[in-house]
């Protein structure tokens, strides 16, 4: 991304508050970000950037907001308006940060204000909500633009609103890729001194996360909660560059592919390592379906990456991932293990603690669009993620009665009969079916057959609104697992079973 497309900040002018020290300048930012080497090299007085007007501060946790001075033993005080007047007050370690704490607060949709005052001067951040914060996390297609997503979605346009009830914080793989050489260790602080909060204008909109913008677009069609959305995604990024060091070693891995092992880690993710915030959702798997040991790893490497981080956050967040989609013919040549990594993403649900999967096979590009890899097609995607967070999340479930409507079809059982194998569906609502607009493709299209080293594409019959008859096509050769679109391209007509709300199956393996 050029300098040009970077976020701008929507100041607004802040309401007149208590004067903590005498005089408040207005809020400003040092001119390096990235950690500091010792504490001769803090500067006097500096509010990490992960604060700033028109941020959102996580709900029912304890408000930390912190930075750093070059004088131990400065005292720092904050205010904070909205539900009653707080107040705060600490003092900078020997080690140059302080943490100033606020009580927990219940979501606020007015917004409110906040000053962080010293000797050396003094923050004013306006325009502050209390609600949920969520992390995107991931590579390209986390990343990719809602910009990238107009030539299929023009509509999404006219909707986009600065007045909208959520806030995006701007990061991107461009800049911490100019970190490559230094990003050897764990930042303290935001890397681009030009990242801050927005409004969602139509400028922050389109250069921002379009999976992060559709969520929260629709999640806050069915909640009053306010949303914060941060982009911790880099494109081309690898799990083993998405975790720290330390532990992309002990997984075996010691060189990176863009970037040094742990690098986007320590560029995008370490500074927010202190940041409360609520729920992550996730797009992430293209770059191991490079390799085969990798993607055959990806469920144990992606649980290792997602305990890590609730360990390092001390938050037992909720995580929502995105089982990878379909990139066209070309797909194949970059990218020959995908199917692999689809089905390791199915049994990290499993593997992963309070974790969701929202299915995209149906929703990677088409022939007719310009980018086989950055599928423009992410408002449905969007859409069935803030569906589930809704269900999971915010009491949704009572709107939703049937999880159909949230949840793909998943298998819960498989077992041989005659001729073949019964599997069994939940998150089935009124029934199994063909997708509609498929024409003459065989119904149940998608369903294979594996022995150990084979593939046989299978037939399949549904029996009952939940069940499913796979049988093959020739009755040779030993079976050991019933497979569900295991291999490269998943367009709609080529894996076409979805429920009754139109959620399709995701990949999946069934040992038999």
């Amino acid at each position: 991304m050029s300098e040009s497309e970077k976020n701008v900040n929507n100041e607004q002018t802040a309401p007149a508050l208590p004067d903590l020290n005498g005089s408040v300048t207005q809020e400003v930012l040092c001119e390096n970000g990235g950690s500091f080497a010792d504490i001769t090299m803090f500067p006097d007085f500096k509010l990490s950037g992960c604060f700033s007007s028109h941020m959102v501060i996580q709900r029912r946790a304890f408000a930390k907001v912190y930075g750093f001075s070059r004088h131990p033993g400065l005292k720092v005080k904050g205010i904070w308006t909205g539900a009653g007047i707080s107040e705060s007050e600490t003092f900078v370690g020997n080690d140059g940060r302080f943490t100033l704490e606020f009580a927990p607060r219940e979501a606020e949709k007015d917004p409110s204000c906040m000053i962080i005052s010293s000797a050396y001067g003094s923050y004013v951040l306006s325009d502050i909500l209390v609600g949920d914060v969520w992390m995107i996390g991931g590579q390209s297609n986390a990343e990719c633009h809602l910009a990238q997503c107009m030539s299929a979605e023009p509509e999404i346009l006219p909707e986009i609103s600065a007045d909208d009830n959520f806030r995006l914080f701007f990061q991107s793989q461009a800049r911490a890729f100019d970190f490559r050489e230094d990003c050897a260790y764990p930042r303290d602080e935001i890397i681009d001194p030009s990242w801050r909060w927005t409004r969602p204008g139509k400028y922050e909109s389109l250069n921002f996360s379009a999976i992060g913008y559709y969520f929260a677009k629709e999640l806050t069609r069915h909640t009053d909660v306010p949303l914060g959305m941060v982009m911790i995604c880099a494109g081309g990024a690898c799990l083993r560059e998405l975790m720290p060091y330390g532990l992309s070693v002990e997984r075996g891995y010691t060189v990176g592919a863009n970037m040094p092992v742990g690098g986007y880690y320590n560029t995008l993710i370490s500074p927010f390592a202190r940041f409360p915030f609520y729920g992550q959702i996730f797009f992430q798997g293209e770059s191991e379906g490079i390799w085969k040991e990798m993607a055959y790893s990806y469920d144990a490497d992606l649980a290792a990456l997602v305990e890590d981080e609730r360990n390092t956050f001390k938050i037992d967040f909720p995580f929502y991932n995105v089982q990878l989609s379909s990139y066209r013919e070309e797909g194949k040549q970059y990218f020959p293990h995908l199917h692999v990594v689809r089905i390791r993403q199915f049994d990290a649900v499993s593997e992963i603690k309070d974790s969701h999967l929202a299915v995209s096979m149906d929703l990677g590009s088409l022939p007719s669009d310009s980018d086989f890899a950055h599928s423009p097609h992410k408002a449905e995607l969007g859409r069935r993620l803030a569906l589930q967070a809704f269900a999971y999340e915010y009491d949704g479930e009572k709107a939703m009665e049937d999880p159909a409507e949230y949840e793909s079809p998943a298998p819960v059982s498989v077992e041989k009969a005659e001729g073949g194998f019964l599997i069994k569906f939940k998150n089935t609502g009124k029934g199994l079916k063909t997708r509609p607009g498929t024409g003459s493709v065989p119904a149940g299209f998608g369903f294979v057959l594996k022995g150990e080293e084979e593939m046989r594409n299978a037939k399949a019959e549904f029996i009952s609104p939940d069940t499913v008859f796979v049988s093959a096509f020739e009755s040779d050769g030993e079976i050991s697992h019933v497979c569900y679109a295991f291999f490269h391209l998943a367009y709609p007509e080529n894996a076409n079973v979805v429920n009754s709300f139109g959620l399709p199956l995701p990949a999946f393996r069934l040992s038999v």
